[in-house]
């Protein structure tokens, strides 16, 4: 079953220059712009508590916004938010990008990648798992992206690994580096304990003989 993707309103934008800017934010919006093969650049601005939703729920990396474009502009994109930027250390969105996908062709997104079953490596031999690479690139048509993608880890033993080249193509056409290693499940490590210098022990057992001699030689003076 295809998931639905989520909708946002925009309204294009006539305000330009970093004193506007600043004033959009303050009324609770967020400059932006959509662009895209055979589009035309579009100034806009959304609403940004719907945007701080957004982007709390979804991936956007993977994720096809359906953006419904009003004002002097009134048309309905299919798009993938490129690019956010946020103020450095305020809760505050400075600038989006929407990426409007070619209809039928294919796009490169990042997948993020999700690890199932539990190891054989890890339930009989102690061992534990290392989940190297989280994300796939891959390139595929905006209509068939995963949502995530699967790896079956049940049957890893100790020192084994999945690599990129491991995976099916399903549908999709892999961008990743195929000699990337996905996971792997290692040893446990050990911390041996600090072992003692017999010389180090050998002058301190001296040292105490030492002492033990000038402490009789006192007792004897007395």
């Amino acid at each position: 079953m295809a998931r639905k993707n989520p909708v946002v309103k925009a309204q294009t934008r006539d305000r330009f220059g970093k004193g506007e800017m600043h004033r959009m934010r303050d009324e609770g919006l967020v400059p932006g712009v959509v662009y895209g093969p055979d589009e035309e650049t579009v100034s806009l601005m959304v609403d940004a508590k719907e945007m701080f939703h957004l982007l709390n729920h979804v991936s956007i990396e993977n994720t096809i916004v359906d953006l419904d474009l009003s004002g002097e502009v009134k048309k309905k994109y299919k798009t993938l938010i490129r690019e956010v930027q946020r103020h450095p250390f305020k809760e505050v969105l400075r600038h989006i990008d929407f990426y409007c996908v070619p209809k039928g062709r294919k796009i490169s997104v990042q997948v993020p990648i999700v690890l199932h079953g539990t190891a054989i490596g890890v339930t009989e031999q102690g061992g534990i798992v290392q989940h190297a690479l989280r994300e796939l690139e891959i390139m595929v048509l905006p209509t068939d992206i995963p949502e995530q993608i699967v790896v079956d880890i049940s049957e890893l033993h100790i020192n084994e690994s999945i690599h990129v080249s491991d995976l099916k193509d399903e549908g999709f056409e892999i961008l990743s580096d195929e000699l990337s290693s996905i996971v792997s499940v290692v040893p446990p490590v050990v911390i041996a304990e600090p072992e003692e210098d017999e010389d180090e022990l050998a002058e301190g057992e001296l040292a105490e003989g030492d002492e033990d001699a000038e402490a009789d030689d006192q007792e004897s003076e007395e």
